[in-house]
């Protein structure tokens, strides 16, 4: 495509770290192309992007002990999931090998597939049962100079389940292979039965670790492995024996635990440490293996009957891994840089900025107040689970009929563009794998999260910098605090704020933050929730905290549907979907929760009678009775692209005052799905009541405040006109309020 711009980024960056504090160290990884060196400086973001109708892009330099010129060049990514399991001397007396599992491929006839392999790569001393490339089980042995390779010929069906073996005689050179399709899904025969022949004697490598889903064909430059043959596809209760076995002896194995025979090298129970990365060896002779790029767990097996729909109830069934040629959890790159936040430097949102020559990138990251150091009244979150949610999002490119879905021409971005051609840089769980299923998982130890990176698109992290710009042009003090600081720290880490104030979209809460916002407005804390479509998923973190995992169970605006006996979290074994169907509706956390969508352009507010209560009177000083942000970055409105709304069914409490409710929206905006109990003509448009955004007031009997706006594009509006606007006016007002010593009305 020639597009007549330069779209392309040659610097690509990011942090192990995204919260820290004064004192704290951020180790950023930096990779170059076309360039040799790169110049390194620490910013305060103010204002993330520039628009033509707000508030122009904002950073201020600070001066650290990290700032300077820095060698660099490429580093390199490794997407793709797999296991490996440590060279041992158990693997190295092998010779005679009989190697089994239960297989689901979901890919067959895309390339050559690895599923079990030891040696380094395919003209190296080894062996690797592999999908050839027309999807046929296969077995490869190798001495380093010949190479033979048996194939059964007969594809094997794509997700559907097959018993696999293959085993080779070392003395004889005879190869077998087993390829038993199972016969409750199958239609089309895909059974194979074959033997053929190998060289003798072959020594297999030592020292040489064990992978599935993957084989190791070199070593970068850092001595990082480098893995080619990635398995699309399931695997289930894979045995290692260290003869030859009859393929149905083995598959007696796959339904003992542990199985008990001389010849049994290693077998994998993948139904242990679901939340953890290590694969479990239950042979006894702990081969004990770890995971590479998160391949999505929790799914299930070769054993699944559907009697279950909870892997913790019967873990059995969930016997499988699902591995996929796209995964990435941690790029895994060298630290270029390592910066010691600066004592006394204010909370706030900063980056890292790289350039060289004309190019740069930015990574940003929080800091936090220091430790022990007086807070200010007010917090700001960063809602960094949601970042992580979209990272690097393909749907624009990928959605069929996006253009219709959003009524109008998409013209795509330059960073869109790069996307495309990039998907080694990870998927968002907006998106699919290559073998059309969802995307669990989503990281922040990758490159050029595009949509968390300044001067990038408007929506979420530089739609909420709209919020800190504002704030600070009002000269409100605020410090910061992000969604993995609650998840980690509890109630603790809002405590001794007066205020909590969000940007346009805190959509993905785990049950340890939503707990913690119940415990701060138990205390008497209020929120500001400047934002729409909140509080709307919940997630669970893994165990460092580096990503997060989604499950898109049976409802919900979503891009894709976790199968069947799926809904569970593999990090922690909760049902996953949305918190209105676990019986927590955002409506009973902060008063208004999702009711419609839409893409095209947002409409605007008209205040009701219960503005003029003279409890919530003081909410509009200064505000005329004419509509309320007719105007915005987004969508050229202050309603709009997501809408929350008040019901008390749901849990909005009985004395919330609805301050305004929107309008102006097109036929274009929809009920969210979760909202149509059944489908009709009339779930779209004003002329649909369920279509709209409210504004809400209440107080608590503990002294908790709660404003909420109901509309993702409302914190994206404040800076219209120099921030001479209602919208700010009406923040403003509440924000003093918030954070003020006096009790709310």
């Amino acid at each position: 495509m020639n597009t007549g711009f330069d779209y392309k980024r040659r610097v690509l960056a990011y942090a192990d770290r995204i919260s820290v504090r004064p004192g704290d160290t951020v180790a950023f990884k930096v990779s170059l192309e076309d360039h040799a060196r790169f110049d390194f400086k620490v910013v305060r973001v103010v204002n993330g992007v520039e628009t033509p109708t707000g508030a122009p892009y904002k950073e201020v330099e600070v001066e650290t002990s990290a700032d300077g010129s820095y060698p660099g060049g490429f580093q390199r990514i490794d997407a793709g999931s797999y296991a490996v399991v440590p060279g041992s001397p158990a693997l190295d007396r092998l010779s005679s090998f009989t190697f089994q599992c239960y297989l689901m491929p979901t890919l067959p006839g895309d390339g050559r597939q690895v599923i079990c392999s030891r040696g380094s790569g395919p003209k190296r001393p080894g062996f690797a049962v592999i999908l050839d490339e027309k999807g046929a089980l296969a077995l490869m042995v190798g001495n380093g100079k010949t190479l033979v390779t048996v194939s059964t010929g007969v594809a094997m069906l794509p997700w559907k389940w097959a018993f696999v073996s293959a085993s080779y005689d070392a003395q004889s050179g005879e190869v077998e292979l087993w390829q038993e399709p199972d016969e409750r899904y199958v239609t089309i025969d895909s059974f194979a039965h074959i033997t053929g022949k190998a060289p003798t004697g072959i020594g297999f490598a030592a020292d040489h670790p064990l992978h599935l889903a993957a084989w190791q064909v070199g070593h970068h430059e850092d001595g990082r492995p480098r893995m080619a043959g990635h398995f699309n596809g399931r695997i289930d209760s894979p045995r290692l024996a260290s003869e030859v076995v009859v393929c149905h002896e083995m598959s007696k194995l796959a339904r003992t635990i542990p199985p008990r025979a001389s010849w049994v090298l290693g077998a994998w129970d993948l139904s242990r440490d679901m939340s953890g990365d290590s694969i479990v060896d239950v042979s006894g002779n702990n081969l004990h293996g770890r995971l590479v790029n998160l391949p999505t767990r929790a799914v299930t097996g070769y054993h699944w009957d559907g009697s279950c729909h909870d892997w913790t109830g019967k873990p059995e069934h969930y016997g499988a891994i699902h591995f996929h040629d796209d995964d990435l959890h941690d790029a895994g790159w060298q630290t270029s840089v390592t910066l010691t936040v600066p004592e006394g430097l204010k909370s706030g949102v900063y980056a890292g900025r790289f350039r060289a020559g004309r190019d740069e990138a930015y990574v940003p990251f929080y800091v936090r107040p220091a430790r022990g150091a007086k807070k200010a009244a007010i917090a700001f979150l960063g809602s960094t689970a949601t970042y992580m949610a979209y990272s690097n999002n393909h749907w624009q490119l990928d959605e069929e009929k996006a253009e219709v879905k959003r009524g109008r021409i998409i013209a795509y971005t330059g960073d869109e563009l790069f996307l495309n051609e990039r998907r080694d840089l990870g998927l968002s769980t907006y998106d699919t794998h290559r073998d059309g299923s969802g995307v669990v998982y989503a990281s922040r130890l990758r490159p050029v999260v595009i949509n968390f990176n300044p001067k990038s698109i408007i929506w979420s992290f530089n739609a909420d910098t709209h919020v800190t710009d504002w704030m600070e042009a009002e000269g409100f003090d605020f410090d910061v605090v992000t969604d993995e600081d609650i998840h980690a720290e509890g109630v603790a880490a809002l405590e001794g704020y007066k205020v909590i104030v969000t940007g346009a979209h805190p959509e993905y809460w785990s049950t340890p933050m939503w707990d913690a916002l119940t415990a701060y407005f138990d205390r008497g804390g209020r929120m500001m929730y400047l934002g729409g479509n909140g509080f709307y998923w919940r997630i669970g973190w893994n165990g460092d905290l580096t990503a997060i995992e989604i499950r898109r169970a049976e409802s919900g605006a979503r891009f894709w549907a976790s199968l069947p006996g799926e809904y569970h979290q593999s990090f922690t074994g909760e049902m996953g979907g949305l918190w209105k169907r676990i019986g927590r509706p955002p409506q009973s956390l902060v008063g208004i929760g999702t009711f419609a969508t839409g893409f095209d352009r947002c409409g605007w507010f008209e205040r009701t009678e219960g503005s003029r209560d003279p409890r919530a009177a003081w909410i509009f000083e200064g505000v005329g009775d004419g509509p309320i942000g007719n105007f915005g970055v987004l969508g050229n409105g202050a309603a709009g692209i997501e809408l929350d709304g008040v019901d008390h069914a749901l849990g909005s409490p009985l004395d919330t005052i609805v301050l305004a409710s929107s309008t102006g929206h097109s036929a274009y905006y929809m009920q969210s799905p979760d909202e149509i109990v059944f489908n009709h003509a009339a779930v779209n448009g004003d002329a649909n009541p369920r279509v709209r955004a409210d504004m809400i007031y209440y107080t608590l009997r503990s002294g908790a405040g709660m404003f909420a706006t109901g509309s993702i594009s409302w914190a994206a509006s404040v800076g219209h006109n120099g921030y001479d606007n209602e919208v700010a006016r009406i923040t403003g007002n509440v924000l003093r309020r918030f954070a003020g010593e006096e009790p709310l009305p």
